[in-house]
């Protein structure tokens, strides 16, 4: 009934519409408390953020909606409200700039176990055989994915 591509568009369409469903920071309340957060802290004042916020690139504006996002959360959970995700993700709690503390450091753990095997590879597999090319290459891609998935979850 009707063509592969017009099946195609709407199913693009849904998921567009699923990933960009995020109440929380299209609600009235968030946006009222970003806007004033933005106009007191980073316009009115220059703040400087703490070094761990500045070494994980965190602006004003981002530690603003960091702000409000929690701010809000308490309140809902206070009411027994059910909490909301902010920009598609929910509203952890950051250590240290990290946004998700507990990925960053499984990630960075699958990354020194992928480490390891890789100088395991590079001593035990003879240079002669047919797939330690293969397994290096596997082994230096994943790292690569593991220290990407560091850095995303650092900033969530």
């Amino acid at each position: 009934m009707y063509s592969a591509s017009f099946r195609t568009a709407l199913v693009i369409a849904a998921v567009a519409i699923c990933v960009l469903a995020s109440h929380g920071d299209h609600s009235p309340d968030f946006e009222n408390c970003l806007s004033r957060c933005e106009n007191e802290t980073c316009q009115a004042s220059r703040s400087a953020l703490p070094l761990p916020l500045r070494i994980t690139r965190w602006s004003c504006t981002d530690d603003c909606k960091y702000v409000c996002m929690h701010l809000i959360t308490d309140r809902d959970v206070g009411r027994g409200v059910r909490v909301e995700q902010y920009y598609g993700k929910w509203p952890f709690w950051r250590f240290a700039g990290m946004q998700e503390p507990a990925s960053v450091a499984f990630s960075l753990l699958n990354l020194w176990s992928h480490a390891q095997g890789g100088l395991k590879i590079q001593r035990r597999v003879p240079n002669g055989h047919p797939m330690r090319k293969y397994y290096l290459v596997w082994s230096f891609t994943s790292i690569n994915a593991w220290v990407w998935s560091s850095v995303f979850h650092t900033r969530g």
